[in-house]
């Protein structure tokens, strides 16, 4: 029996090369059967050029937004918050100064008797009341201005002010009609139903009325703090952003540039060197000008706002004092309590002007402390018996009467409150300078610098095209 060999295997077919585009091929066949690859520098330049698009088009839209939202809460502080604040303040300085005039007008009347002068002698006016009717009507006036500006925002609470202001006019009213019916008034003594009903609007006033407007005024005051610190922190935190994307973009410039310098032996590339120069200007100014505008933002309340509120606080407890002086000239039941809230409305004063170091409020403290002199003097008289004399003080224009002083205190006072004023209107106007503008600019700059970049990277695309 013979053996079988077997048949020679049959030789393997050769492996097909990887691209061929046969059916073993690993990659997608192209046209013409070849694969068309990107080359890797072409890769990694629009990687790179992609990268810095990206930051470009961050820093724009956070400047955008930044510098639109900045000046949006500037604007709310400057233009809303604070005129109202300052038309309670107003509003309560009003009230308390035209209560002050209602009890001078108490005052008003002709020099008692003199025993010793001649028969036909014509009677001594001391105060015939028609500077205090002008400056009640005044106060009035400033009393309906300040309620407007505040009816838009509080309309339920000026209307409750407007029915309150309503029973203290009728009070008022009554008191007016008492005082100018008495004939032949004698200076201190007012009729019972002139001081009842002023007594009654005063009680009202300091019961009622005034601290619904106090209520106001601290409303807006903590407005006005919540606002400074909104658009101070958005200023600062967008400054922080701003530089940060800015920087970023920055890093991103320079390191494509010293890469196309290693790698493709490129020593400058003008558009991407100006478009460098572009973001590293408008990092500079952006970020001060959102820096500058926080500061200006604080500036404005510290140096402003604050202590113009604690001056309105100030001439409202000086009105509240001088309207006990004269009340007390002629209330004699009431002296010992009319007395020691006077003491303590002075001591109010002071404790609010002390909180002023400036040379400005140290005259005014000088004047308030003439005031007071002044007040002494005219009790000692009273004291004494010689109401004539304590009324000539009360209401006389000479340098050591309470009329005198107390004018001269208040035109001071007035002057330091305007110059509060006017620096918190120039701080809050360098906020909004500081930040104007700067809208279009980061937006013409950014762009600037987009379309360099582009610009920057296309003569190198070209190269591996």
């Amino acid at each position: 029996m013979t053996a079988t060999l077997p048949a020679p295997a049959a030789p393997a077919a050769p492996t097909p090369p990887a691209g061929s585009g046969t059916p073993g091929a690993t990659a997608p066949a192209a046209r013409g059967g070849r694969v068309r690859r990107v080359p890797g520098p072409v890769l990694r330049l629009r990687t790179q050029a992609g990268v810095t698009l990206l930051l470009l088009a961050a820093t724009l839209v956070t400047a955008l937004l930044g510098f639109a939202d900045s000046a949006d809460r500037v604007h709310r502080l400057s233009g809303v918050s604070e005129p109202r604040a300052a038309a309670a303040g107003q509003l309560y300085q009003a009230l308390a100064d035209l209560d002050a005039q209602r009890a001078k007008s108490l005052v008003m009347g002709y020099a008692a008797p003199d025993p010793t002068a001649p028969p036909d002698a014509t009677p001594v006016l001391v105060d015939d009341g028609v500077l205090a009717a002008l400056t009640a009507q005044a106060d009035q006036r400033d009393a309906a201005t300040a309620l407007a500006q505040l009816a838009a925002a509080e309309p339920q609470q000026v209307q409750g002010l407007l029915d309150t202001l309503n029973l203290y006019d009728a009070w008022t009213g009554t008191e007016e009609y008492f005082v100018g019916t008495q004939a032949d008034p004698v200076v201190g003594h007012p009729q019972p139903g002139a001081v009842d009903n002023y007594a009654q609007a005063d009680a009202l006033l300091g019961a009622q009325l005034l601290p619904q407007v106090a209520a106001l005024r601290d409303t807006a005051d903590r407005q006005v703090a919540s606002d400074r610190a909104d658009a101070h922190d958005a200023a600062l935190a967008y400054a922080v952003g701003l530089g940060t994307l800015g920087v970023a973009t920055l890093l991103a410039l320079l390191w494509w540039q010293r890469d196309l310098m290693v790698r493709h032996n490129r020593v400058l590339n003008p558009p991407l060197l100006v478009a460098t120069a572009c973001v590293a200007a408008l990092l500079v100014g952006a970020t001060t000008a959102l820096t500058g505008a926080a500061g200006q933002v604080d500036a404005a309340v510290a140096t402003g706002y604050t202590p113009y509120a604690r001056l309105a606080q100030a001439s409202v407890a000086a009105a509240d004092a001088e309207a006990r002086q004269s009340r007390w000239v002629v209330d004699t039941d009431y002296r010992p309590a009319l007395a020691a809230d006077f003491q303590t409305d002075s001591g109010r004063v002071r404790q609010l002007l002390a909180q002023d170091p400036s040379p400005a409020a140290a005259v005014v403290r000088q004047r308030f402390d003439a005031y007071v002199s002044s007040d002494a003097g005219l009790r000692q008289l009273a004291d004494g018996g010689d109401v004539n004399g304590a009324a000539l003080r009360l209401t006389g224009v000479g340098r050591q009467d309470a009329a005198f002083t107390y004018y001269d205190f208040a035109i001071h006072l007035g002057a330091l409150a305007g110059a509060d004023a006017a620096a918190f209107s120039s701080h809050a106007g360098a906020a909004a300078e500081d930040l104007s503008g700067w809208t279009g600019i980061s937006a013409a700059g950014l762009a600037v610098a987009m379309l360099l970049v582009l610009g920057g990277v296309r003569p190198r695309l070209r190269e591996y095209s």
